[in-house]
């Protein structure tokens, strides 16, 4: 795990000083050494955090025996042990254990098919000069893993494809000084809307996010090539029965779990409480011999999280246990270096900052439960999806949404606007999984930023973004396509990407052993009723709803008993209470008419529109609305405002 950053076919008066400068603003990730490299028209580097041999073997790059080609990775690869047998088998020589120097070999043998063979996560670049002499030039590979677990931002300078800059962070990109510092209107649009910035799309004009599942080549005098190398496989249910569902899950389980925790480092575990993380930790268990493992804990709201559960699981799986004690207080301090530490905005991540803190101390390495909810319909909006059309309430709900759109948009924040546009929602499946994760409508987040609306709904949006991806979404059942939305979308383009800006930020490397392309696979051939129930039963348990049903079952041997009985918590964090408690000066300092007007980017009457709900008491006034402009406005200051050498542009 690291950060990786460089130029190429870039003109730079002092190659080396630019890349430096890149790495030290990503030293967070990789505090265990640092290395680079130059070459005619650029220079790269990264920052490394050792966790797969620890010695000075391991600093990258690392180069092929004859010297013409190097490469820079962040990521781990969980096969290594396995392909170095086989590259070995073919004549290849190691030099060190690392799990780089077998991806590198993997380049060497099989070229741009080097993927076919990686069971991990990655983002990588790979300078190649064996077409042309040390020194000059060389091609350049830039790769990012199937699931888009590890990220990597892309930059053309004045929009050229054969001019490249490339950096694990934003804030390193800008630390370059080749990346001018414009903010992307468009892309703080669709924060405003839906809490993160949909990818590729990032909060910076002219800067990318490499789509998950892609390599670029970039050769010297040619255009640039570039490759999709996976799609999500479609859904092809297998005739089983839930014993025979579960034995088979249960044996993906078991591999992933194993593989992830391998490290010649500490790892430990996030521990909510809940079933995935349970799950992990009961797992782990057997193969580590000092497992620690970390939860939330939020004391100013009774019943707010499953702290009892999780210190009950860990001590009869004799872990060592560590509370973490969060108040509202505390997170109004904290909140301005979390912001920034986002890298960009993002109204997700706060709970995972908070804990990657406190494991930070103790280990190196954490595995954490993201991807059970997503992959086993552990989210209200599955089941309110399903219910949507299976059931005659939800029909007529559907009708009743249909008229309710036509007017919730336009109604003024009060007591009658969040009850009309939960049945506005109501209107299609699309729809229902997009409410709960949308704090300004796209109408309205155009408006905040003096945009036109362009008269695009979030629904064709990622109508069109599924299908880009070769994804038929008319065939999916709700069940099947709520999972989809909350993988492609959701834990691909936020959770994982501010999970990992989140635990990085504390040098900590997050692994999601639910993640994983066995998993992915096992998922798109489970049946819709071993997920959840076809009607979506009743919300009130896992097992009134059906919620993780073959999960629950592959792991019923761990879990602790009743586990089914509860109704989900997890790490969700109290922030309406919050937001109209201890965080008032601070939702005043950032959201008052003076931020607003100084800062000049948001229309200062709609801003005072929604501290008005946040004052009336409607409920997604304070989150995610209000939680969400103070976000981004403290990602300005950490940010944006942290060079105040250049003026602020917006495009």
């Amino acid at each position: 795990m690291c950060g990786i950053a460089g130029f190429w076919n870039v003109q730079a008066g002092r190659p080396l000083s630019n890349v430096t400068a890149m790495l030290e603003a990503m030293q967070h990730r990789g505090p265990d050494g640092q290395g680079t490299l130059e070459y005619e028209g650029g220079a790269a580097g990264m920052v490394r955090l050792a966790l797969v041999d620890l010695s000075d073997r391991g600093q990258q790059p690392l180069w092929s025996d004859d010297g013409r080609v190097a490469i820079l990775f962040n990521g781990e690869m969980y096969n290594f042990r396995e392909q170095r047998s086989r590259l070995e088998a073919l004549g290849h020589r190691f030099y060190t254990t690392t799990d780089t120097e077998v991806l590198l070999k993997l380049y060497l043998e099989h070229g741009l098919g080097f993927h076919e063979h990686v069971r991990g996560m990655f983002a990588l670049a790979i300078f190649d000069w064996r077409q042309t002499r040390p020194g000059r030039l060389p091609q350049l590979l830039l790769a990012r893993g199937p699931l888009g677990i590890k990220h990597l931002y892309v930059y053309h300078p004045a929009g050229r494809t054969d001019q490249v800059v490339f950096s694990s962070e934003i804030r390193s990109l800008l630390a370059s000084g080749l990346v001018p510092r414009e903010v992307n209107l468009e892309g703080l649009a669709g924060c405003l809307s839906l809490g993160f910035v949909p990818q590729p799309e990032t909060v910076l004009s002219g800067v990318r996010m490499l789509e998950p599942a892609t390599i670029e080549v970039y050769r010297p005098g040619e255009p640039m090539f570039r490759k999709r190398f996976w799609q999500m496989p479609a859904y092809q249910p297998k005739r089983e029965s839930l014993d025979e569902a579960a034995e088979r899950l249960r044996a993906v389980l078991d591999e992933s779990v194993a593989l992830h925790a391998m490290a010649d480092a500490p790892v430990g575990a996030f521990l909510s409480g809940g079933i995935d993380s349970t799950g992990i930790v009961a797992l782990m268990r057997p193969r580590t011999s000092d497992l620690r493992t970390y939860t939330l804990r939020f004391p100013e709201i009774a019943d707010s999280d499953e702290a009892d559960e999780a210190a009950a699981t860990a001590k009869q799986l004799d872990c060592r246990h560590t509370e973490v004690v969060v108040t509202g207080e505390e997170v109004a301090a904290i909140l301005p270096r979390f912001s920034a530490d986002l890298d960009q905005p993002s109204a997700d991540g706060l709970n995972t900052w908070l804990i990657s803190r406190a494991a930070a101390r103790d280990v190196k390495g954490i595995l954490s439960g993201i991807g059970g909810d997503e992959w086993f319909s552990g989210y209200p909006s599955a089941w309110r999806m399903s219910r949507l059309l299976a059931t005659r309430l939800g029909r007529l709900q559907s009708l009743a949404g249909g008229v309710a759109h036509l007017f919730a948009d336009w109604m003024p924040l009060g007591p009658l606007r969040q009850p009309m546009e939960s049945l506005s929602a109501r209107r299609n499946t699309m729809a229902t999984w997009l409410q709960p994760r949308t704090a300004f409508s796209l109408r309205a987040a155009r408006a905040l930023l003096g945009l036109p609306d362009r008269g695009i709904s979030a629904e064709a949006r990622f109508e069109t973004m599924l299908a880009d991806d070769g994804l038929d979404i008319w065939r999916e059942t709700p069940i099947g396509l709520s999972c989809l939305l909350d993988t492609c979308v959701y834990m691909t383009q936020q959770l994982l990407r501010d999970a990992d800006a989140s635990s990085m930020a504390h040098s900590l490397e997050l692994r999601v052993p639910l993640v994983d392309i066995e998993l992915v696979n096992y998922s798109r051939t489970c049946a819709d009723e071993y997920r959840l129930a076809p009607d979506g039963g009743s919300y009130e348990s896992y097992e009134t709803s059906g919620s993780k049903r073959v999960l629950i079952k592959a792991l019923s041997d761990v879990l602790p008993e009743g586990i089914g009985q509860r109704r989900k918590k997890g790490f969700a964090l109290p922030i309406a209470h919050w937001m109209r408690n201890a965080m008032r000066p601070l939702v005043e300092d950032t959201c008052g008419d003076a931020s607003v007007k100084s800062r000049g980017l948001l229309d200062p009457a709609l801003v005072a529109r929604t501290r008005q709900g946040l004052e009336a008491g409607v409920q997604s006034a304070a989150y995610p609305c209000m939680w969400t402009l103070m976000v981004i406005e403290l990602w300005m200051r950490g940010v944006v405002d942290r060079q105040p050498s250049k003026q602020l542009a917006c495009t």
